[in-house]
């Protein structure tokens, strides 16, 4: 065992030996694994932030119905009666447009929208909270209400949630499609720098194999390169895509902020980090492996 732990840092050290030797051809090899690997990790970290904003929208069956301006008091008391009596109905909530404005000018900060105008353009306006979930149910609701004289429009307030949604769902199965054939990119890049690595020491191979060097032996500074410059070149995947999250982040919070909303790019945690470098150096390892065989089937 101790002997076995010896040959491996010997291999360790020599891996670690060349990449210094050779700076610029490392860094170009570094710099494919982590383009390569940053492409499906800034996916991820896009995915994971729409989902974070999905979560914080509420996707409740909630209508909203504005009334027509011309509608008297007594036509909207008696909607307002209606609605109560509908055991659809989990909440009803009626809300004058006087207060719609109030509400609308604390948002904007301004006391100054009526100024030139005659008259509220707001509208009254009920918000609707369904029992059922159902989105098939939800839309029979919105064109029955819609049918109502003296409703001007109405409104499924959760409907860009529910699209947002579907739209993360779709963004998953891209990041899985790409991601994989990015990895198969990984593997065979992998592959083809250790094919020209075999190349280059194949006269010391050869000598070894003359003196009895089994295969293992010739396998194991290959397999620590894979593994040293796929957990590098992870760690360089990571270093791209914090530096892509940390200068597109100002211009996301500051579009989020002009729709009142606080939103940001989430950047890749330490769990994610690790994932990231160790599937790097996995596929790197994989790719190893077919380069290796592939030698050593071919002169034996």
């Amino acid at each position: 065992m101790k002997h076995w732990f010896r040959l491996h840092f010997l291999a360790l050290t020599r891996t670690l030996g060349n990449l210094f030797r050779h700076p610029v051809g490392s860094m170009l090899n570094l710099l494919v694994i982590g383009i390569t690997a940053a492409l499906p990790l800034a996916l991820w970290v896009l995915i994971t932030s729409l989902s974070s904003i999905t979560a914080q929208v509420s996707v409740d069956p909630q209508l909203s119905i504005f009334i027509r301006t011309s509608a008297s008091s007594e036509e909207v008391t008696a909607l307002k009666s209606t609605l109560n009596a509908d055991a659809r109905w989990e909440k009803v909530e009626f809300v004058p447009k006087d207060i719609a404005l109030k509400n609308l000018q604390a948002n904007l900060g301004t006391n100054d929208l009526t100024a030139g105008l005659p008259e509220n353009p707001l509208p009254d306006a009920f918000v609707l909270l369904a029992k059922d979930n159902d989105p098939l149910a939800l839309e029979g609701l919105k064109k029955e209400l819609a049918s109502i004289t003296i409703v001007e429009e109405v409104q499924l307030d959760s409907d860009w949630a529910r699209r947002l949604a579907r739209i993360t769902d779709l963004g998953q199965v891209i990041f899985e499609v790409v991601a994989g054939l990015l990895a198969l990119a990984l593997v065979l890049i992998t592959g083809n720098a250790i094919r020209m690595q075999i190349l280059t020491r194949r006269d010391e191979i050869e000598v070894a194999k003359l003196i009895g060097a089994t295969d293992s032996f010739i396998r194991r500074p290959f397999m620590h390169a894979a593994v040293v410059q796929g957990a590098l070149g992870g760690g360089v995947a990571v270093l791209i895509v914090w530096g892509l999250v940390s200068y597109v982040n100002p211009a996301v919070i500051e579009l989020a902020h002009s729709y009142g909303q606080s939103v940001s790019l989430l950047a890749p945690d330490w769990l994610t980090i690790l994932v990231v470098c160790a599937a790097t150096a996995l596929l790197c390892v994989v790719g190893a492996v077919f380069a290796v065989a592939r030698y050593l089937y071919q002169y034996r």
